[in-house]
């Protein structure tokens, strides 16, 4: 029933009845929103319209979203779909005015189909757009045409299988990118012309990911990097996990692997929280009275009150023959250690017999 509403909303769209078309491809789309085809001819439908380029480019991206999901197509004829979806969205983003993104999405759509006579067009009218736009000067030769750390961007989105990042930086060479995956991590460095490192540290992820499924392909507008889901149907609502600072910034680095400042903050606030001093003194003295037996526990209090604090011993046998003297470091007075402070931190065992 899907694909007789299909039919009949594509005879209304070569008839130009837009809106008989519109309303035939949402009957289509109730009845089987799993079809790419649907959403792309409704986005199309969309752009004959006008005015709706929102609601071109969400039909645009679901459609990229059902690509990558569907594992039966063969590959040729998934290429082509996408390089039509990929044409659909660069010209929704050109009608919002978003010239840049509408240029990196024609000209990934021209590296998977170049035979498509429209992008030709559609790339012109872009290019013209982006001329009008007043080009920054750069500082100096050397670094002119490269975007700095701070302005490389990433955008990503997902399907039941698979989660997609686009890094989007221009001309680069496979062998100056490295991507390092693990179940719970993703790190993405990038040699920059500049010299510098451009650095992306996703760690932890905020799901389970399979490294030896997932795969990245460098183009010419953008690095993207395919991370194949551990539990399929989970959707994602971030890429980081919730341990993972919002908005953390990737620092450029020339290590291969960023430092995770975040952990390092974390260890240095547990050194921080470790007692010191007499409160150092007295949580030890806590561990070894909790483990001990009545005799030890004897000992123990026998050597440190009667030493004022100077000596602490656990054998019974050696104390109980006299009095334990007091013998402070050098340079150092004894206090009297009064033997209540401890009642409320320790069970005192039963008194026996002693010298």
């Amino acid at each position: 029933m899907a694909e007789e509403f299909y039919k009949q909303a594509n005879d209304a769209f070569f008839e130009d009845d837009y809106d008989e078309a519109l309303e035939l491809y949402n009957k289509a789309i109730n009845l089987d929103a799993t079809n790419p085809e649907y959403f792309l001819k409704r986005s199309a439908t969309y752009q004959k319209m006008k005015k709706k380029g929102k609601e071109s480019l969400t039909d645009a991206e679901k459609a990229l979203s059902l690509i990558e999901s569907n594992e039966q197509n063969e590959q040729s004829e998934k290429t082509l779909i996408k390089a039509k979806a990929l044409l659909r969205k660069g010209i929704a983003l050109f009608e919002l005015k978003d010239y840049h993104e509408a240029k990196n999405s024609l000209e990934t759509s021209k590296e998977l189909n170049p035979n498509e006579k429209s992008l030709a067009t559609w790339l012109k009218k872009t290019e013209a757009e982006l001329e009008k736009i007043p080009k920054p000067t750069p500082t100096s030769p050397d670094s002119a045409g490269f975007l700095p750390q701070s302005r490389v961007r990433h955008e990503w989105y997902q399907n039941e299988n698979f989660v997609i990042i686009s890094i989007f930086i221009k001309n680069v060479k496979k062998e100056t990118v490295d991507v390092y995956m693990t179940e719970k991590s993703l790190s993405v460095t990038v040699k920059l012309p500049t010299g510098s490192d451009y650095s992306l540290e996703l760690d932890p992820l905020a799901h389970e990911i399979a490294p030896k499924e997932s795969k990245y392909d460098v183009l010419s507008t953008k690095i993207e990097v395919k991370i194949k889901k551990a539990n399929p149907g989970v959707k994602w609502g971030v890429l980081e996990g919730d341990d993972a600072i919002v908005g953390s910034i990737s620092y450029p680095s020339s290590a291969k692997h960023a430092k995770n400042w975040d952990a390092l903050a974390k260890e240095i606030s547990k050194e921080q929280d470790k007692p010191e001093g007499e409160a150092a003194l007295n949580a030890l003295f806590q561990q070894l009275y909790k483990d001990a037996d009545d005799d030890t526990k004897r000992a123990m209090l026998k050597s440190y009150t009667e030493s004022s604090g100077t000596c602490l011993s656990t054998n019974w046998n050696e104390v109980s023959k006299g009095k334990v003297e007091t013998k402070p470091p050098e340079g150092m007075v004894a206090k009297k250690v009064k033997l209540a402070r401890f009642k409320n931190h320790f069970s005192f065992p039963k008194k026996k017999s002693c010298i």
